[in-house]
């Protein structure tokens, strides 16, 4: 053995661009010929359009002057995404793409697997006993199927017995290999699976705008009993879970042209988009409680809503002639009222549906319609769409699939009529809360005859036609005017984490309540609101920026709020949807004007019928922040004071005259606002990180107003920073929605100095940290997704798509006076300072700064390593005079030569890696810890780097600075020592390493091609010598460097760089080969894979390992081209090594005969004409060269049982075929005509025949689990001559009956098994330890006395073959018994386990097995502690009686059996179990008898199948008590069984207690149970008739019994204790103890024959009045305190009893006492008998 080294160092690399660039000036073109055309790295850096859903992108009005934040977002949203990418990348996995076509040119390949026979339906024929009628003349070669007669063998192998040297056969099958072999073998390797490729980075998905599961509602109808009026839907989604409103309002109305033409005067135009009907709403999180509400409201008019709807209660249009004229009065009404009031409304109805059960009931494949009680909604599903798995969130069953159900309609036919004092939404979701509990409408809620009919569809692409929520149209656009689809914006009920990526600025005002009630003045009852959005004092700067509703323009200046008639505190419902302007100023606010509206127009009133009731008003801006939120707001009464908007009206200036407040300047109108915007961060942190960042841009004016503060332009730099460190402290979700711009901003505060008041400013450090800390939280958070690879999914996104370089224009100065960025020079803003007064400024700035490289900041005690690298660093840092990074405009042009290039600006790679080295503390853990994240960002960052260096041509030794690659070697030796670091200090952070590993692999990989390759090949060579030292003691290590090296070899250009590594012989292979790599690959691997071994020089144990190999080869799933040359080289094997196989590998020889059997039933011809083939060749073998055919004989006979016993997918008609073909062999083998071969072959093929006709037998009881084992059993019966085969059959049976948790029966089998064995070996050897043949066995079971027949005149061990198997041996018997008490310990038998045991220990001990003897006993303890533990707790076998009456069922007809059932197995189990098998096989000729009375077989219909089915208990005579101590005792060796039949004379079953008379049937079995199968014949029937005193004596004896048992338990039941005594002492027990007693005991009988009746029956009521005084005794002793009544009652019940009882037990009969004649008689005789009788014989 080599001594494997502690460690070693990778090979040094070559400075390869130097290689290629001394090639290229050699220019030695064949060189370079064979160095192979090194293609180039064509890095692409692309802008690529955003994909727009819209027409056009959602941006603020033109012609305004946008601050700068909403500017970013803005740019943010619309500008491109740029990708970076690398043409060649990845094409060792699009080479499998381009060759897609190579596997048409393969070979096709059969696998069997694909050509499985349809398997045919097997009828359950009518079951028979005829095939196991006891066939004493069957032998073992009997056959049914003659083989000559009825089959045509299959072709059979060419040359199989032609070559006469081992050398042509071997060149034989080496050409029949070649034959079809693809040249290019690596070309069709397939791509690995991207779930498990380490080596595949998934590409995040796309931003964009979120969307949950889309659904359309379209209205259909709204139709009312009357059509009297126009009305007006509001329709919106509820979440009754959440208590929340889940999505805006979508308005829609269905009027006809004339009442539209009522509201004329109220609608100056008509657009487009208010014509829809039809909306798109969407749900991001189900739930089963997500209601739709549709509100109707309709012209407000006199009256209470109650009033309003009478008429739709009460009338009907179909009713028009008894209608019509109240009918055109309530239009005339109707127009009179839209004319004069149309522009306000009033609240009417509410109908709503779940929607979540619509959804489910139409995801079910369920064609009826269904209809649900609620509101009277009904369902109709239409069309067909496919099933798919619901991909979201769990909280919906999956019968809710939200975008894969059918279409439906809803037909809602109630509406229930809003009530005015109940209007708000607290309101509604009660109602919804009761709809829900009580799934019905409560009787109080007074309900409108109507219909709304809704389509239900699943949105899947776009509809035509559709408008935005800022109505802009929809991708695609319709191209006729059709009616629009409006898409309803979502409320979603819980965060969504998805970044901005649409321009959105909306505001929703919620009025909710007002409050007059203190109010004197009765102006103020029907009350309305006039809702406007103002950008100044003056009427005329009211915005029309609120959207319109339905039928009438997209855009108004004022909206009414819906009026409740003479309800001074209305509740309102109403949402007013704005569209915000981009610029938001002070003067811009909310302003509500309050009226009350007059409804009945007076005499000599003309014109308005508004009353001013007062004003109030809400600033938009609060301190620059956008208002939302609960408010309550005071009320101003008749005008609005001066420059009311500056201030908001709880705060505003006294004034002159002062201004009238209602209710004394309280707050009254309550009112909600929220704003949905993308540019409104709504966030405190957010704010006030983007306020000062824009403050940095110049053009404010100090002091700097944020939010309260002001701050003076010497306190920028402090508030900046802790803006900056406190953005990690934001809500998770707007940290999120405003992701993209928050690191955008930090990577320029990172990339550029602050120039502030004259002093520079480096956040690049705290911005840096600022990074890390987000980065870190995101990761942490469990509501974000992460990819295989560890990668937040947000952050992977948006370094694909979204990061850029901070713009170089973008340099950030403010002057003193806040002046914008300088035209030239980077710091001429700092005044007149000269260039050495800046150098200076930008040195004290730099060690002033935090992120100062050049001091050593104080470490943590980490890993020493960590520490040597960082301090090498520092140390370098200082030497190297590294000043700053960043130098003035004057510098030095830049220089084209190699070395450090001095650079006029900061490079952003170069600060970034410069801070990921200075980092420290926590910072530098999370920067490791998540590095993939800086790794990326780096590459991306180099990549854009380098593509704008390609333009100007710059070789790519020159492309990044010195101090930029010692940066990049110091990041890839820390965090190469961190992952060390991670295993060895924290081992459940594993998987955290490997993340690292791969991360830090992928970086490398990517500077391959943006970098010098010689350098990058020094850090793989860094990192396979740092893990090196490692590995001894950290075996990890080696799989995580050889996943790193994967990486970096699925490289574009792998093959390409690897040349320059190594000589051909040892060129590395790729895991995923490129298409220049497979080339080569295959070209080194074009010699011939050998299957087949040169074995002529190798040992003997060799053939058994090749052996071991071909025959797992046959044991998988291989093609049909596989298996042939499989066979072949198998057969080789035999040819020259069967002397070897057949002598030393007696079991192999085994495993191999049952393998190529198997392939024998093969349905596909090729596979079962090689397995013949191989069969035959064995035999032949066996028989010439080793000269013991006789074992194969027995192994293959032996693998067939075994085969056909516990195989259900072998086939047996294609096994039939093959024994045919491999006679056709046998005959047609010339050499061998002479020999006993062919005979011997000839008997063995009807062996094997002979056991398949059994087969097809057993297939036919394959349902009947009883019938199946009762055919193996007879099988194994016929084979008692053949142990070997009888073995096997046991062993099939114990299989058979584990599979069905029989596990008792299944030991037995093995038990038989292991007797078989035993009398084996006693004939063979004569061991003391070892059991002498079966009789060992009798106290494990009486049964196993039958293997005892094996006697040496019938067997003669020593002939060969015979019990050759490796069960014959002592260590089978003991496997056998070991498996066997396995089994009785599954079944609960823990009794046996410890018989079993008996016979293994002596020859455990014998043998001097001490390990062995420790389980054994530990098996034990566990045995004998169950025992103890388990004890009466233990159920064991139910047993039935089950006869089988009726000329059909054949043999088994008037058989009678005993079925061994489960523990707790009820009457009706089994009946219904054999009825259901029975009636296949006779349908309704099948009868189930119900009674347990003797059968009259006169009164059976001769053309039926009677069953008849008794619960019968085991049954055992005083004598046998006195032995069977133990419930398990009572329920082992069972043979006789009990079971009672109640009677009377006049043929009832039941009467009174005098003529109660009972029959006893006591059966017995041919076997004792357990057995080793579950229903055994019953072979004698003994009946006793009791007469009713006997009944008595019994049921007295059974109840005195169980009290005793229940009084004397060494844990009492209280309950069964006191269960027992109710039944015993009870007042009210019928037929009772006192009943039985006074019909029995009261008068001394007429009939001296009774005497003895009579007193034994006396003497059980003593014992019994007896026992019940002490159970009532024990139980006050068991009883809780509030049970002392109880047991008063109980004692005085006794007492009664006892009393009750005295006089008749008191009584003696003095005849009893004369001697009497002994009586004769033989108690087994199968004949009736009772006492009575036996008492006339006496006398």
């Amino acid at each position: 053995m080599h001594s494997v080294p502690q460690s070693y160092d990778a090979v040094e690399p070559l400075d390869l661009e130097e290689f290629l660039m001394s090639q290229l000036r050699s220019g030695d073109s064949a060189l370079m010929q064979e160095l192979g055309d090194f293609p180039d790295d064509d890095l692409e850096v692309e802008l690529v359009e955003k994909e727009c859903r819209t027409v056009r992108h959602s941006v603020p009005e033109e012609g305004v002057e946008l601050d700068s934040h909403v500017r970013d977002c803005v740019q943010s949203y619309t500008q491109p995404w740029l990708m970076v990418s690398r043409r060649c990348q990845g094409d060792s996995w699009s080479a499998y793409s381009e060759r897609a076509s190579l596997h048409k040119t393969l070979q096709k390949q059969t696998f069997e697997s694909d050509v499985q026979p349809e398997k045919l339906e097997t009828p359950v024929k009518s079951p028979s006993l005829a095939v196991l009628s006891d066939d004493s003349s069957r032998t073992l070669t009997s056959s049914d199927f003659d083989l000559r007669s009825g089959l045509t063998p299959d072709p059979r192998v060419e040359g199989l017995l032609h070559f006469s040297n081992h050398d042509d056969l071997d060149r034989f099958n080496q050409e029949a290999r070649q034959v079809n072999r693809h040249p290019e073998l690596f070309a069709l390797y397939p791509p690995a699976d991207e779930e498990d490729a380490v080596e595949i980075r998934p590409i995040p998905d796309c931003p964009k705008e979120h969307m949950g599961d889309r659904i359309i509602i379209r209205c259909q109808a709204i139709k009312f009993e009357i059509d009297v009026e126009p009305l007006f839907a509001t329709l919106a989604l509820y979440d009754l879970r959440e208590k929340k409103k889940i999505s805006e309002n979508f308005y829609c109305d269905l009027n006809s042209d004339q009442f539209k033409g009522f509201l004329k005067p109220h609608t100056p135009q008509t657009d487009h988009s208010t014509l829809s009907r039809a909306a798109i709403f969407s749900i991001t999180y189900p739930s089963p409680d997500i209601y739709l509400v549709i509100k109707i409201e309709k012209v407000l008019q006199q009256g209470e809503i109650s009033d309003c709807a009478e008429p739709y209660m009460v009338m009907k249009e179909t009713d028009s002639a008894k209608n019509k004229e109240k009918l055109e009065k309530l239009r005339n009404q109707s127009e009179m009222f839209c004319q004069r009031l149309g522009r306000y409304r009033m609240p009417f109805a509410w109908a709503t549906v779940n929607i979540m059960n619509v959804i489910s009931t139409a995801t079910l494949d369920r064609d009826t319609t269904d209809s649900d009680s609620l509101n009277g909604v009904s369902l109709e599903k239409r069309g067909q769409l496919p099933r798919r798995n619901s991909e979201r969130f769990g909280t919906m069953e999956d019968q809710c699939n939200m975008s894969a159900f059918k279409p439906a309609t809803i037909t809602i036919s109630t509406f229930c009529k809003q009530e005015g004092d109940r209007l708000s939404d607290e309101d509604l979701f009660k109602f919804l809360a009761d709809i829900k509990k009580f799934s019905s409408l409560q009787r109080r809620i007074k309900t409108i005859p109507g219909t709304i009919r809704l389509d239900v569809t699943p949105v899947h692409d776009n509809p035509v036609a559709c408008l935005s929520t800022e109505l802009i149209p929809v991708k695609p656009l319709a191209e006729k005017n059709v009616r629009p689809v409006k898409e309803v914006l979502e409320f979603p009920s819980s965060e969504v984490y998805v970044p901005h990526s649409t321009y959105r600025n909306l505001l929703y005002v919620y009025p909710q309540r007002l409050n007059f009630v203190n109010r004197l003045t009765s102006g103020g009852r029907n009350i309305t609101i006039k809702i406007q959005f103002m950008s100044g004092e003056d009427p005329s700067c009211v915005m029309p920026v609120i959207f319109g509703k339905s039928n009438g323009p997209e855009f108004v200046q004022e909206v009414y709020t819906p009026v409740t008639y003479h309800n001074k505190s209305p509740d309102f419902y109403e949402e007013v949807k704005m569209v915000l302007p981009a610029r938001l100023t002070e003067r811009h606010h909310l302003l509500f004007t309050f009226y009350h509206i007059s409804c009945q127009q007076k005499q000599n009133q003309t014109g308005a019928s508004e009353t001013l009731i007062g004003y109030s008003w809400l600033p938009i801006l609060s301190t620059d922040r956008l208002q939302t939120g609960q408010y309550c707001l005071p009320i101003a009464l008749d005008r609005l004071p001066v420059n009311y908007s500056l201030h908001s009206p709880e705060r505003i200036t006294p004034q002159v005259p002062p201004v009238k407040w209602m209710e004394s300047h309280k707050g009254v109108f309550n009112l909600e606002i929220q704003a949905v915007s993308s540019v409104h961060t709504q966030d405190n942190h957010l704010e006030r990180f983007f306020t000062l960042c824009h403050a940095l841009e110049g053009g404010v004016t100090f002091p700097l107003r944020v939010r309260e503060e002001k701050i003076p332009e010497n306190k920028l730099e402090h508030e900046l920073k802790l803006s900056i460190i406190s953005l990690s402290s934001s809500r998770l979700e707007p940290l999120v929605l405003y992701l993209h711009l928050v690191l955008d901003k930090l990577f320029t505060l990172i990339m550029q100095p602050m120039v502030i008041a004259g002093q520079t400013a480096n956040l690049a450090q705290i911005a840096f940290e600022s990074v890390v800390s987000i980065v870190n939280s995101l990761h942490n958070s469990q509501e974000l997704a992460r990819d295989q690879q560890g990668r937040n999914g947000l952050l992977a996104t948006y370094l694909y798509w979204v990061f850029r370089l901070p713009d170089s224009n973008e340099l950030l100065n403010t002057g003193p006076g806040g002046v914008g960025p300088p035209t030239e020079g980077r710091y001429s803003t700092m005044g007149r300072a000269s260039a050495t007064t800046v150098g200076t400024m930008l040195l004290q700035s730099r060690l002033r700064s935090s992120s100062n490289p050049d001091i050593p900041a104080p470490h943590s005690a980490e890993d020493t390593e960590v520490k040597n690298i960082l301090s090498a660093k520092v140390l370098l840092h200082i030497q190297g005079s590294r000043m700053s990074t960043y130098v003035d405009v004057s510098s030095h042009p830049q220089s084209s030569t190699g070395g450090t290039r001095p650079s006029n600006r900061k490079q952003f790679h170069e600060e970034l890696a410069l801070q990921i080295v200075v980092s420290t503390g926590v910072c530098r853990e999370n920067a490791y810890k998540y590095a993939w994240f800086f790794f990326e960002l780096l590459v991306k960052s180099m990549a854009q780097h380098v593509s704008q260096l390609e333009k100007q041509d710059v070789p790519r030794r020159s492309r990044f600075s010195d101090r930029f690659k010692d940066d990049v070697t110091t990041i890839v030796s820390v965090v190469t020592a961190e992952i060390g670091t991670i295993l060895v200090k924290q081992q459940k952070e594993l998987e955290q390493a490997e993340k690292v590993n791969i991360s830090l692999a992928f970086f490398l990989y990517d500077l391959l091609s943006l970098m010098d390759r010689g350098f990058v090949f020094i850090l793989v060579k860094n990192y396979c010598n740092q893990m090196s030292t490692k590995t001894v003691s950290m075996p990890t290590l080696i799989s995580m460097r050889l996943e790193f090296l994967r990486i970096l070899c699925s490289h574009e250009h792998y093959l390409n760089l690897s040349l320059y590594f190594s000589s051909p012989a040892s060129a590395p292979v790729s895991p995923c080969p490129s298409i220049s790599s497979q080339v080569s690959l295959a070209r080194s691997l074009s010699s011939p894979v050998s299957l087949a071994v040169p074995l002529a020089d190798c040992k003997e144990s060799v053939v058994g390992g090749v052996l071991r190999v071909l025959l797992h080869c046959l044991t998988c799933n291989q093609s049909t081209t596989f298996l042939s040359h499989c066979f072949s080289t198998l057969r080789a094997l035999v040819v020259k090594f069967g002397d070897l196989l057949f002598e030393e590998e007696a079991e192999q020889c085994a495993d191999l005969c049952q393998k190529v059997l198997q392939h024998c039933s093969s349905p596909v011809d090729g596979n079962r004409s090689q397995a013949c083939a191989t069969l035959y060749l064995i035999m032949r073998y066996s028989f010439s060269s080793a000269n013991n055919f006789s074992r194969v004989k027995m192994q293959v006979t032996m693998s067939l049982a075994s085969l056909v016993g516990k195989s259900s997918d072998f086939h047996e008609e294609y096994l039939r075929r093959s024994l045919r073909t491999i006679l056709a062999y046998a005959e047609e083998d010339t050499e061998m005509q002479n020999t006993p071969l062919p005979s011997q072959v000839d008997e063995l093929l009807r062996n094997l025949n002979s056991i398949l006709s059994d087969t097809v037998k057993m297939r036919e009881f394959q349902e009947d689990p009883e019938m199946l084992m009762d055919l193996m059993y007879r099988i194994a019966k016929g084979y008692q001559t053949s142990p070997d085969l009888r073995l096997t059959w046991l062993q099939n049976m114990a299989e058979k009956h584990k599979n069905r948790k029989c596990f008792t029966e299944s030991a037995m089998c093995l038990v038989h098994a292991a007797a078989l064995v035993a009398e084996y070996l006693s004939m063979l050897e004569d061991h003391k330890y070892l059991p002498v043949g079966s009789v060992t066995f009798q106290n494990i079971s009486p049964n196993v006395l039958e293997e005892s027949a094996v006697s040496d005149d019938i067997l003669s061990p020593d002939e060969d073959g015979v019990c050759s198997g490796q069960y014959f041996t002592t260590s089978g018997l003991v496997g056998l018994l070991k498996q066997a008490a396995e089994l009785f310990s599954n079944g609960g038998l823990y009794e046996t386990v410890n018989e079993v045991y008996k016979i293994i220990m002596p020859v455990l001990e014998a043998h001097r097995d001490f390990r062995e003897l420790v389980s054994t006993h530990e098996k034990l303890q566990r045995a004998f502690d169950n025992i103890i533990q388990k004890g009466h707790k233990r159920m064991f076998g139910t047993y039935f009686r089950v006869g089988f009456y009726g000329a059909k069922f054949g043999d088994l007809d008037e058989q009678e059996f005993v079925y061994k059932e489960p523990g707790i197995t009820h009457l009706p189990e089994i009946s219904h179990r054999l009825e259901n098998f029975y009636s296949q096989c006779f349908g309704d000729a099948l009868e189930m008898i119900k009674d347990s009375k003797d059968i009259d077989r006169s009164k059976l219909d001769a053309n039926k199948a009677y069953i008849q089915i008794t619960y019968v208990e085991p049954f055992f005579d005083d004598y046998e008590m006195k032995d069977r101590l133990t419930n398990f005792e009572k329920n082992f060796n069972l043979r006789r069984f009990m079971y009672t039949t109640p009677f009377t004379k006049a043929g009832r079953p039941r009467g009174e207690l005098n003529e109660q008379y009972k029959r006893k049937t006591i059966l017995t079995t041919m076997h004792t149970f357990p057995y080793i199968k579950t229903r055994i014949n019953v072979i004698q029937k003994e009946e006793f008739d009791l007469t009713p005193i006997e009944v008595a004596i019994e049921d007295m004896q059974k109840k005195t019994r169980e009290l005793a048992v229940a009084t004397h338990r060494e844990q009492p039941d209280a309950k069964m204790l006191q269960m027992l005594l109710q039944g015993s002492v009870g007042a009210t027990v019928n037929q009772g103890p006192l009943e039985v007693a006074q019909v029995f005991l009261n008068e001394i009988p007429a009939d001296p024959k009774l005497f003895r009746h009579h007193n034994k029956l006396r003497l059980c009521f003593k014992e019994f009045i007896m026992r019940c005084g002490e159970a009532v005794e024990k139980n006050k002793h068991l009883i809780t305190l509030d049970q002392k009544e109880y047991q008063q009652e109980l004692k005085k019940n006794y007492n009664r009893l006892r009393e009750n009882l005295r006089p008749m037990l008191e009584r003696k009969i003095p005849e009893l006492y004369k001697p009497i004649k002994p009586r004769l008689g033989n108690r087994d005789s199968v004949k009736r008998l009772s006492f009575r009788r036996a008492l006339e014989e006496n006398s």
